[in-house]
């Protein structure tokens, strides 16, 4: 009975500091909704299938990509290799890549999947919903 006792103690010694050490890594939390016009001048990139948009909010801000006539994709801009740096992902000269200036991991435009790097996490992705001309991105 002892041993079974001390075998549970030192496995959870062994997995707790691990267990924490993982939500440290974790890109914290954020609270994103709004809604923005495709057909605002502000965003008119977005009227073309490929294209992208820069935002402020979420973390590090926000990128939204046209990926077809009714879908969007939006994701946070803040790389997840040691995400408590703040380090924003950017789009690199195809469009169809976020690269990290600060790390050079390089993730998917069209789902934020990592691609290459020292990250090993996808990008967080926000939710979307369009109606033909409005846009809602909500976490």
């Amino acid at each position: 009975m002892k041993t079974k006792v001390v075998f549970f103690i030192l496995l959870g010694i062994l997995f707790v500091p691990q267990a924490c050490k993982d939500k440290e890594d974790l890109v914290p939390a954020a609270y994103v909704n709004f809604t923005i016009s495709v057909a605002d001048p502000e965003f008119a990139d977005l009227q073309i299938i490929g294209n992208s948009v820069l935002l402020t909010g979420g973390v590090c801000g926000i990128v939204i990509f046209r990926l077809s006539q009714d879908d969007f994709v939006a994701l946070e801009r803040n790389c997840t290799f040691q995400p408590n740096d703040r380090c924003a992902v950017l789009p690199d000269s195809s469009g169809l890549m976020l690269k990290c200036p600060c790390c050079s991991s390089v993730f998917s435009m069209s789902n934020g999947t990592h691609m290459s790097g020292e990250a090993t996490r996808p990008l967080v992705m926000y939710n979307t919903s369009f109606d033909g001309l409005y846009l809602h991105v909500y976490s």
